[in-house]
């Protein structure tokens, strides 16, 4: 069984270079249709960047892989930064 990621893991227990692969590969496995576009997708993850609970690719305000998220047209900021 392979193994689940959850936002009580401590990043010591974790493989980051897996855990990269399995976050783009479940952006890669959205439908298009369930997808934004690649420039709201840039747009979202820059807002992401600017903001100050952004810690370890997640946030800190609800604990998401900000990435995959900002990735799904039904993700949102907890902050109603994204439009």
């Amino acid at each position: 069984m392979e193994k689940r990621y959850c936002r009580k893991c401590l990043l010591a227990e974790l493989d980051d270079e897996k855990l990269a692969r399995e976050v783009k590969d479940a952006i890669e496995r959205l439908d298009a249709k369930t997808r934004v576009s690649d420039p709201e997708y840039k747009n979202r993850l820059d807002i992401c960047r600017d903001c100050d609970y952004l810690n370890e690719a997640t946030c800190g305000a609800c604990g998401c892989y900000v990435e995959l998220r900002a990735a799904a047209k039904s993700g949102r900021c907890p902050y109603k930064k994204w439009k």
